[in-house]
């Protein structure tokens, strides 16, 4: 299925699949995903820091 439509892909083989009329490539690598592979625990990723707004005050350049 296209991930930019609601149709097949209109030009696929067994390296990929092309949909002309969105410019979606999609190629295939390795063993398709399994159900097995969906439901193994894989461990999260550490959470992203984040900033917070800049202290402007106690950086001006003014003597």
């Amino acid at each position: 299925m296209c991930t930019s439509g609601a149709h097949e892909f209109p030009e696929e083989d067994d390296e990929g699949a092309y949909c002309p009329e969105h410019g979606v490539t999609l190629l295939y690598r390795g063993d398709p995903i399994t159900p097995e592979d969906l439901a193994h625990d894989y461990p999260e990723r550490a959470a992203r820091l984040t900033l917070g707004p800049a202290d402007t005050e106690s950086h001006d350049s003014a003597p």
